[in-house]
């Protein structure tokens, strides 16, 4: 769309701004909106990760049968994701903890100046692009972690310019690079079919746009239409070059399906660990709801600014579509809603322009001044706006502002943009760690230095939230249990049999020749895990690591009585342990009711009532329920038993 120019002579505003200096600017503003999209590293997976990649790097081979869980040893295990773990390690190698956190915030800033270009090509503002941007970013941060889906994201946002370039731009051979981009994807995360629905969706768009213009000729046609039909084939070839083959490019149907349908076996289990699970009910199925409503404002505003298009109501299908199914989906939403969601606020704001004309200024849709001057023919219609000049405006006066009204319109734009991006940020706030580097509040280096130094003889049974940072610290010297890969289903079962203390676990550690278990003592829920206490009371385990962090028990056989006779702690240190685990746990997500109830049991065991009524009057600062005053009033008057014993040990 032709944009008016100023006529020769009038003054320029004080808000107008270079090209260069607004690109500046913009770039400088995209940056701040990475900032607070750092976290700390707190995911189990990272290494797992860094383990693989480590293997690959120093082998020069990707291995295809399971190596680091010693009950799947041998197990046949395609590495799809083997690009995202040899650039992950080879990062790490160069650079630590601090380099991986530099990685990942390269790609948000990545995927913040395609998604940002790609607006802008279409038309949208500069700067209510960067804040549609902003409005999401809450919902990317949520799973801004060192794991291959960072790369899906960047790739999304990367095919999404390379196809908005094609169709809207003018570097259109850019789209033969989709092909290498699939190649490089399939060997990262095997999430590629999204590439193939991104492109379907383009080109279902511009055919629907040359249907409305009436420009379905074929010499107009094969101009746009061969270009990513081919690169889309070759695409295809090129992603089965990966050691799945061709097998995983429905992944990401069988997870909506599973989503929807259930499964049994491994589909059950794995949803029942992870944000596979349709998104109602879950966590982050308020996230969904805030997207929902405000894509539904949005589109109202695109109504009036008329700049509803079909590609972004296929974009917003994509989203609503694959988080519903799959809540993990929710953090991925951004990128498919903030490019029409700067558009429908792009043609709301320039419709504003109609509606706040100054006084004394003839009214822009009628530009020659008199009734009916302005108005197209049927002819001029016809023919398209390409070949109008552009209109000329009006002189006029120095330092024109803009009414008031229209200050007032932009102004709640951005207010309802940064609020809606501040809250959804505020809320991932509560749930990951700020900053970068690895988190402190949930491994143990020390336990890992430990169990180096004085390694059990036989075999370790982990908590699988805990496997892969054992992974990256043990591996070759002692192989886990089970990780956050989790795969195995029998593995797992048996995983959840042995940690929720149910009917036979025992008979589980010994059917493995377990001799040691490396443990946290609360779960991911909060909760204290359910075999801590029956390790705290059993005299055929002993305890000899405890920091808050990690928990070590040794099987207490003829066999290991020198390695217990040097090392083995009393029991009695649990509560303390629990206390400051509870702690830890509430700078990653926890309710801190939830670990403020755990610490108020743990002091009450210990005999610490002015301490347990401290932590109670906390609790109640964060849910006033009865129960908990109830109990308060209980504690400070001297009678009552503590609340419950939380799992721990009498």
């Amino acid at each position: 769309m032709a944009e008016p120019l100023p006529a020769p002579g009038s003054a320029p505003r004080r808000w107008d701004l270079s090209p260069r200096r607004k690109n500046l600017l913009v770039l400088f503003l995209l940056f701040l909106a990475t900032i607070p999209m750092l976290t700390k590293v707190f995911t189990s997976d990272f290494g797992t990760h860094l383990a693989i990649g480590r293997e690959i790097i120093q082998t020069r081979s990707v291995a295809d049968k399971e190596f680091l869980n010693y009950p799947s040893l041998g197990r046949h295990l395609p590495n799809g994701e083997w690009g995202f773990q040899a650039l992950l390690y080879l990062v790490y190698a160069a650079g630590g903890v601090y380099a991986v956190s530099f990685l990942c915030w390269a790609v948000v800033f990545g995927i913040y100046l395609l998604l940002h270009r790609s607006m802008t090509l279409r038309g949208a503002n500069s700067f209510l692009a960067v804040f549609a941007i902003v409005a999401f970013s809450g919902f990317l941060r949520i799973r801004i972690q060192p794991r291959p889906e960072i790369f899906t994201y960047l790739f999304v946002a990367l095919t999404i310019f390379l196809f908005t370039e094609f169709y809207f731009g003018e570097r259109k051979k850019l789209v033969y690079l989709f092909p290498p981009l699939l190649l490089v994807w399939a060997n990262t995360h095997p999430s590629y079919l999204i590439a193939f629905v991104l492109c379907g969706a383009f080109f279902a768009d511009a055919l629907a746009r040359a249907a409305w213009r009436k420009e379905l000729q074929w010499s107009r046609l094969k101009t746009w239409v061969f270009p990513p039909v081919l690169a889309g084939g070759l695409a295809f070839v090129l992603c089965g070059l990966n050691p799945h083959g061709y097998t995983t490019i429905l992944t990401p149907l069988h997870l909506l399906s599973r989503g929807e349908g259930g499964g049994g076996g491994g589909a059950s289990i794995l949803m029942s660990i992870s944000e596979l699970t349709p998104v109602k009910g879950t966590g982050m199925y308020i996230y969904f709801q805030a997207a929902a409503a405000f894509a539904a404002f949005s589109l109202i505003l695109g109504v009036f600014g008329r700049r509803v298009y079909l590609l972004d109501l296929l974009l917003f299908a994509i989203a609503f579509k694959g988080a519903w199914a799959s809540a993990r989906a929710v953090s991925m939403m951004g990128l498919f809603l903030s490019p029409g969601i700067s558009l429908h606020l792009t043609g709301f704001w320039e419709r504003t322009r109609v509606w706040f004309v100054p006084r004394g200024l003839p009214d822009r849709k009628d530009p020659g001044g008199g009734k009916g001057k302005g108005k197209e023919t049927k002819k001029e219609r016809k023919k398209g706006r390409k070949d109008r000049a552009a209109p000329v405006i009006s002189p006029e006066p120095a330092r024109v502002g803009l009414p008031l009204g229209r200050v007032a319109l932009l102004v709640a734009i951005l207010v309802a943009l940064l609020s809606f991006g501040a809250v959804t940020l505020s809320f991932s706030f509560s749930q990951l760690e700020y900053g970068i580097g690895m988190t402190t509040h949930k491994f143990s280096f020390a336990a890992a230095e430990f169990l180096r130094k004085n390694p059990v003889p036989g075999k370790m049974f982990n908590f699988f939230d805990i496997g892969g940072f054992l992974d990256w610290q043990l591996y070759p010297q002692a192989l886990t249990f089970i990780d956050g890969r989790t795969y195995n289903p029998a593995v797992f079962q048996d995983h959840q049999t042995v940690t929720g203390a149910l009917t036979g676990w025992e008979d589980v550690l010994r059917k493995y020749g377990i001799t040691y278990l490396v443990l946290k003592s609360i779960d991911s829920s909060g909760l204290v895990l359910p075999v801590i206490p029956e390790l705290s009371r059993n005299p055929g385990w002993s305890l000899v690591f405890a920091d808050g962090l990690f928990l070590v028990f040794v099987r207490n056989t003829p066999e290991n009585q020198a390695y217990l006779s040097k090392r083995t702690i009393p029991k009695s240190v649990l509560p303390r342990h629990i206390i400051a685990e509870s702690y830890h746990y509430m700078y990653l997500g926890v309710s801190p009711l939830v670990a403020y109830q755990n610490i108020t049991n743990m002091y009450m065991l210990l005999g610490n009532r002015k301490a347990a009524v401290d932590a109670l009057r906390k609790a109640l600062e964060e849910h006033d329920a009865p129960y908990l005053r109830n109990l308060l009033t209980q504690l400070e008057q001297g009678g009552g038993k503590h609340p419950s014993s939380a799992g721990s040990r009498k």
